[in-house]
């Protein structure tokens, strides 16, 4: 594959032009020993965790190249945890069983110190794809951080050659338990927990990983050989795996609101849901799927794995030195939006910032009522294939959450239609957690993305926040070759839409055809057409004094089928794009695929297909109805 040999000799020429000594900021320059080293030359605290690493060869993984973090028990911490599984020594366990317990104290491709810890899940899993949870409280002699707990950091941040290390009092091991299994032995939510039973929907939480997804082992050795492309480090998913996150409201706030029991909340589900459905009034098998319980309880189910913090705080917040800079993508003076499918047929659950009152996490909020939902401080309780949250009041999808959705812009960032992003942990940038100055190439293979439908000849790739692009939240899809794609979205409320497909143009990107539904929205598009050609014609706001904001120049653009990017946005590392906000940049644009009515809640498919070879990139999606147009804002 060229693109391949391409990648293989940008890596070649970067890293032989590296070394300890001159490559600056990017890479470690610490002269002491590995991560592995100092655990192994320490027999008289760590002999016990070291026989693990080198019973696995795990050992050898923290000498390599590359960057780790090792929470590290003791001698102490590991018996104790041997006896709590019932055994006496290392000798008891299987090979598979020590690799797990290896791979659950170790982060890889991260070095992650305290500075960059908030109360909560860590946003990158460890090598056995579990999340971290760290807790963050006041001591006598500074911050004391536990992890999981059970478990307190003894000593922090001691700083290897190839990563960090943190010394803990007891081992990490995480729960087995599944969603379900976690959902039934917490009593507070034995309601809710009756009801997923029963309308059947905790079947549909059992998936944990897909068997049959096999990484391409070119790929593998393409990541192996720590290729780079746009100084970006090239990885393919490893594994697929299944996530889900369910928010709940416990028998207290049931109680609350006058629900005791599985028949009180059936009443409450019938009322709510008949009055929004009434075709569906009449049935009452409450395993199917247009049930008025069956609904309640599915809309509180979602098919990502969602943390308190990725339900939309870390998009907002990505930025390499988010934590001492404060530099993010997000130009915060307006709220930002995250919209995510439910398991209830056909609907969406609206997240959103909340500027006003430094909030995140506010579910569905009614601007006229100042109605919303939001999560207790009971969250981030973790699972094997999933995390539930405690939510402050009911849930419920209603003809007023349903208008607020129809009546607004929906902007949707494209990695927000893959829950397979935020599953495999794809979706958050590599540095200091929450994006970063070089970001992560993946390689996305067809079949791993179901919303994603590509040909033999299309290589699809995304790049997640990276403080270079002037991109929505900082990532983008990006495809090559002669391609032939297919993406399929969320559901869209119903309504009359302008629909818009945002991203930048450069000299190295094609000529595509851009469908929707199936239908060409007008002539190909030349991604390679920069928004000042006289055919977009853009014009920076301000430099025409008879039109100091732009907006004349707005509407010269639309006539043409383009906008300028919103002002919401912008760049934190001029590289290549510059501009206060993507609205004061020349490098981005949006280009209006058409008016289109959409008569029901569905899903859509945006297709593309190569006229003329070259890049092709997607930032994200806007629905804007037609009566926002008259007064929608630059943002």
């Amino acid at each position: 594959m060229s693109w391949l040999r391409i990648v293989i000799m940008t890596a070649m020429i970067i890293l032989a032009g590296c070394n300890s000594d001159d490559v600056g900021d990017s890479y470690y320059t610490f002269t002491g020993e590995t991560v592995g080293q100092f655990i192994k030359n320490r027999p008289e605290s760590y002999s016990e965790f070291t026989q693990v690493l080198e019973k696995t060869g795990v050992i050898g993984l923290l000498n390599a190249y590359g960057e780790y973090t090792c929470f590290l028990p003791d001698d102490q911490a590991m018996i104790r945890f041997y006896q709590s599984k019932g055994k006496s020594s290392v000798d008891d366990f299987s090979d598979d069983e020590l690799k797990k317990i290896a791979y659950d104290h170790i982060i890889k491709d991260f070095a992650i110190t305290t500075e960059d810890f908030v109360e909560g899940f860590l946003n990158k899993q460890t090598m056995s794809g579990r999340f971290i949870d760290i807790g963050i409280s006041p001591g006598e002699s500074g911050l004391i951080y536990t992890v999981n707990t059970a478990s307190t950091i003894t000593e922090k941040d001691i700083e290897a050659h190839n990563g960090v290390i943190h010394e803990i009092s007891e081992a990490v091991s995480p729960t087995e338990n599944s969603l379900v299994e976690a959902i039934s032995l917490d009593n507070n939510f034995s309601l809710f927990y009756e009801a997923l039973q029963a309308t059947g929907l905790d079947q549909e939480l059992n998936l944990i990983k897909d068997e049959s997804y096999e990484p391409d082992p070119e790929y593998v050795d393409l990541e192996n050989s720590n290729a780079v492309y746009n100084y970006a480090k090239v990885r393919v998913p490893r594994e697929r795996k299944y996530g889900f996150t369910a928010l709940m409201e416990s028998n207290a706030t049931y109680a609350e609101n006058g629900i005791t029991n599985l028949d009180e909340l059936k009443a409450y589900a019938k009322q709510v849901y008949d009055d929004l459905y009434p075709e569906d009034a009449s049935i009452n098998d409450v395993t199917d799927r247009k049930n008025s319980l069956n609904r309640f309880v599915a809309y509180h189910l979602l098919n990502k794995k969602l943390p308190m913090r990725l339900f939309i705080e870390k998009y907002d917040n990505t930025g390499m030195n988010y934590e001492s800079t404060g530099e993010t993508h997000s130009v915060k003076v307006v709220d930002m939006f995250e919209y995510i499918e439910t398991l209830c047929p056909n609907t969406l659950i609206e997240v959103r910032t909340l500027r006003t009152t430094n909030e995140y996490n506010i579910f569905n909020l009614i601007p006229e009522t100042g109605q919303a939902i939001r999560l207790t401080e009971n969250f981030d309780n973790d699972a094997l294939n999933g995390v539930y949250h405690e939510i402050d009041n009911i849930l419920v999808y209603t003809a007023e959450v349903e208008r607020m959705l129809s009546t607004k812009r929906i902007r949707m960032d494209v990695a927000s239609f893959f829950p397979e992003f935020v599953n495999n942990n794809i979706r958050i940038g590599n540095s200091h957690i929450g994006g970063g100055l070089f970001s992560e190439h993946w390689i996305i293979q067809n079949g791993f993305a179901d919303r994603i439908w590509a040909s033999a000849t299309t290589s699809v790739r995304y790049f997640n926040s990276d403080d270079r692009f002037m991109d929505y939240q900082g990532d983008e899809l990006w495809l090559g070759g002669l391609y032939d794609f297919e993406i399929t979205t969320p559901p869209i409320p119903p309504g009359t839409y302008e629909v818009r497909f945002g991203y930048q143009p450069t000299p190295l990107r094609g000529v595509a055809q851009l469908y929707w539904d199936g239908t060409p929205t007008g002539i190909p598009l030349d991604l390679s057409m920069l928004a000042n050609d006289p055919d977009i014609g853009y014009q920076y706001p301000g430099t025409d004094p008879r039109d100091p904001e732009g907006f004349e120049n707005d509407k010269a653009m639309r006539n043409r089928g383009y906008m300028k990017g919103p002002a919401s946005y912008t760049v934190i590392a001029e590289w290549w794009y510059t501009g206060a906000s993507a609205r004061m940049s020349e490098d981005v644009l949006r280009r209006i695929l058409g008016i289109y009515t959409f008569n029901e809640w569905s899903t859509h498919t945006f297709s593309v297909k190569a006229v003329k070879s070259g890049e092709f990139m997607f930032d994200y999606l806007e629905f804007v109805p037609l009566e926002v147009l008259e007064y929608e804002d630059i943002y």
